[in-house]
């Protein structure tokens, strides 16, 4: 059997057994679709953030086999007869790096002006509409399978959906902050700790 496919095998496992954390989880993350308020109750309740994380390491993976298969992320560099698995643990590492990236903006603003925990919601709910936007790639994925749907099709509808939860996270988060700073500072924040490092992923596509 191919790396990939084990791999594969025991992501599903390892879902079914997380079955139950990740259907606690899901109504506070679709909630967070709806209102801003519903990230910052989110990590009030500490079994439900602790479910949160769980997912969302527990989503890294797939994300990172769809991504490979589907050519999500897919620079003139890694596209020169690399083996699916070379392809995918490229994938995986460009994964990993857009995460250091992330983290390091998110270290650079070490004094918000706004309470601590409010910046600390707003910084986590990423990982919220992570989960999101990870489990609408596997349903689209499955459902564009099934239905013989052809791999490039997938491809623009799965980067189409990321794109949409994406736009709905930041905005999210700008909602966050402007409700405990200025406009300004806002839109700062959103730069340096969003806009910024997907602009650096965006970019490394397109150009290389």
């Amino acid at each position: 059997m191919e790396p990939i496919r084990i791999i594969a095998a025991v992501c599903v496992i390892i879902g079914i057994l997380l079955l139950g954390r990740i259907v606690n989880i899901l109504p506070s993350l679709l909630g967070c679709l709806l209102r801003w308020k519903e990230c910052l109750n989110l990590e009030d309740s500490v079994r439900l953030s602790s479910d949160r994380n769980v997912f969302a390491v527990f989503m890294a993976v797939p994300l990172c086999l769809v991504a490979a298969q589907y050519r999500l992320y897919a620079p003139d560099f890694m596209t020169g007869g690399l083996s699916p698995e070379a392809y995918a643990a490229c994938v995986a590492g460009v994964f990993i790096l857009y995460c250091l990236l992330r983290l390091a903006m998110k270290g650079i603003l070490r004094k918000p002006r706004m309470p601590e925990k409010i910046y600390k919601a707003a910084c986590r709910s990423s990982l919220s509409f992570f989960c999101l936007s990870v489990t609408a790639v596997l349903i689209e994925a499955g459902i564009c399978s099934f239905a013989d749907v052809s791999a490039d099709i997938t491809r623009l509808v799965l980067l189409y959906s990321l794109l949409g939860v994406y736009l709905i996270a930041i905005t999210r988060k700008f909602q966050i902050f402007r409700n405990y700073c200025s406009f300004l500072t806002a839109f700062l924040y959103l730069c340096v700790l969003e806009i910024l490092p997907t602009g650096v992923l965006v970019i490394t596509a397109a150009l290389f």
